[in-house]
């Protein structure tokens, strides 16, 4: 349905200039022969402004392989990006299926979920009720949620009946199957070996269904009754559901979740399950990209510098960014880099998870000060030293809670459930306190007070410290450095130490040029082989290097999804003197 949207060009200047002789062929494909039309060796540069039309409909998709519910996902993707993902077509579907990590097999989030409206919609997407229908007398029925052809109009039927059917096919037109199949399954068959069931645009299109179904036959046609809605209120219907998806049953769920291991087929779980998920539209401003600075500088100096030039040094919502940090750094560096994080004048009562408490079940008098970290015995919640040793309530994403006889200091608690499962047990609701309160002893939980803050005043609070850090020791440091070997892991140093560091943020002494680049050359070239591109580029370097243009230069080709970088021309003016072979 939807393709990617047209490059436009404005604003066009054109230098032509000889940059080096490069003995490569650009072919001009005429009529489907080929011929060989120029004979220089010169590159044409085009500077233009290049945008995509905003006309376009085409989903920008991001993968977050961090686990979340489906609100918590939302909000999210509503915060970075647009919303969870919207799907139109299959091409959506295979798009979503194919960005996702290889070695996840699990479901993940995307953004349909149940409404409070049902509403009569088309299998392939479309909404054309509004503009024509032709249900018999007295239908649609709001207990049937499928509709059959018959005696030339539209009667709505329980979608478990087994019926013929009707699929379309963009080269064939409408095949009548003499196949007894409920309404799931035959959309599964028409998507499989044609399109998709038909939809019935206008009278002419039925005329034409009708033509080749028998008066007195019924048939489903593409139309049943849905009542879920995007989470952007997308207004098109596009379904991809499993077997046996949605179900009928109550409490079966009301988050739509995508299978990555069944050609990306969906179905409904509880909104409160941790999985992955999918964010579309274009990143959201303020947007952290993470630049890694190889200068030694106190953390002030490094603060001042990103400010200066980027954002602010660099803040992490969770192991996805620690590990975007990580490969930030130099591959031959070794050391700790500066991060934003530095210690505060408040304290804040955090889940380790990285989100603040929202809701609290302490006991009365509580806290009392005996401690920075929580437990929880008998349904209430109590202050403790974090060196005191307790069994643990662990979070696992598969499991829910899983309770660690165990007895453990909480940063050794936190640090065993995060390797063991997801991480210490976040509590959120009375539903989820009652679920640990039968049991008899202390049990550490996720909750934990906490004074580090981030230089751009960013609230999130996640945290990733290595083993017994942060240090209660006084003088031990009140900057944030991040360990570029020990898995990305967080430890406080004194501020006037030199570190390299990482900002985040656009870089505002950066001018980013797009050129368009035009080769000529004799004989059969590959220009879409990478080693040739590259060779190009290391080319350009040189030049731009004999030109004084080389200083903190990076230069790549641009190209869309699913594009090469190199497009022929169609020279439909050929000198008469330039036979094709």
């Amino acid at each position: 349905m939807h393709s990617p949207p047209p490059l436009s060009m404005t604003s066009l200047i054109i230098f032509q200039f000889l940059l080096f002789p490069w003995n490569s062929s650009t072919h001009i494909q005429q009529r489907g022969s080929v011929c060989s039309v120029m004979d220089r060796s010169l590159f044409v540069l085009l500077l233009s402004g290049l945008f995509w039309s905003s006309s376009a409909l085409y989903h920008q998709y991001h993968y977050i392989n961090v686990r979340m519910s489906w609100p918590e996902a939302q909000s999210y993707c509503r915060e970075k990006y647009t919303d969870l993902a919207t799907v139109d077509t299959m091409d959506d579907v295979n798009r979503l299926v194919n960005i996702v990590d290889a070695g996840y097999s699990g479901s993940l989030w995307i953004g349909l979920k149940r409404g409070t409206q049902k509403r009569w919609v088309w299998s392939n997407g479309e909404n054309t009720l509004t503009q024509f229908s032709a249900w018999s007398a007295g239908e649609p029925k709001n207990e049937k949620e499928c509709g059959y052809l018959a005696y030339g109009v539209w009667i709505s039927y329980s979608c478990s009946t087994g019926l013929h059917f009707v699929c379309y096919s963009g080269s064939t037109g409408y095949v009548r199957l003499e196949m007894w199949k409920n309404w799931t399954d035959a959309q599964r068959y028409c998507r499989q070996y044609y399109t998709d069931l038909p939809t019935i645009h206008n009278s002419e299109e039925l005329n034409q269904i009708n033509s080749v179904v028998p008066f007195n036959s019924w048939v489903w046609i593409g139309l049943f009754q849905d009542y879920w809605e995007w989470s952007d209120n997308w207004s098109l219907f596009f379904r991809n559901w499993a077997a046996g998806q949605p179900s009928q049953s109550s409490g079966s769920g009301d988050c739509v979740g995508m299978s990555r291991n069944n050609s990306g087929k969906w179905a409904q779980y509880s909104c409160d399950l941790q999985h992955p998920f999918i964010c579309h539209g274009g990143p959201k401003s303020p947007y952290r990209s993470f630049l890694y600075v190889n200068e030694s500088k106190t953390w002030q100096d490094a603060q001042s510098y990103c400010r200066a030039r980027f954002t602010d040094l660099a803040t992490a919502d969770n192991m996805i960014d620690v590990s975007l940090l990580v490969n930030t750094v130099d591959a031959g560096y070794s050391g700790s880099v500066w991060i934003g994080l530095h210690n505060g004048t408040e304290y804040h009562w955090v889940w380790s998870m990285g989100s603040l408490s929202q809701y609290s079940n302490w006991n009365p008098g509580e806290p009392n000060g005996d401690g920075e970290c929580v437990r929880s015995f008998n349904g209430s919640w109590y202050d403790e030293s974090c060196s005191t040793v307790l069994p643990v309530v662990c979070f696992n994403d598969s499991t829910g809670f899983i309770i660690t006889e165990t007895a453990m200091t909480w940063r050794d608690a936190q640090s065993y459930c995060r390797k063991q499962h997801t991480d210490l047990a976040s509590i959120s609701s009375a539903e989820q306190q009652n679920l640990i309160s039968n049991n008899e002893s202390s049990l550490w939980i996720g909750l934990f007070l906490d004074s580090w803050e981030w230089s751009d005043r960013w609230n999130l609070s996640f945290r990733n410290w290595a083993a017994g850090q942060p240090s209660q020791s006084s003088g031990s440091g009140d900057c944030v450095g991040m360990s570029t070997t020990n898995s990305g892991k967080w430890a406080q140093y004194s501020c006037d130490l030199q570190h390299p560091f990482i900002c985040h943020g656009d870089d505002t002494l950066i001018k980013k040029q797009i050129f368009r680049l035009k080769l000529s050359c004799n004989g059969e070239c590959t220009l879409n082989d990478p080693s040739l591109q590259t060779a190009i580029l290391n080319e350009i370097s040189e030049k731009l290097k004999i030109m004084g243009l080389e200083s903190d230069s990076k230069i790549s080709w641009r190209k869309g999804e699913g594009e090469e970088v190199f497009h022929q021309e169609i020279n439909r003016k050929a000198s008469s003197n330039h036979k094709c072979n």
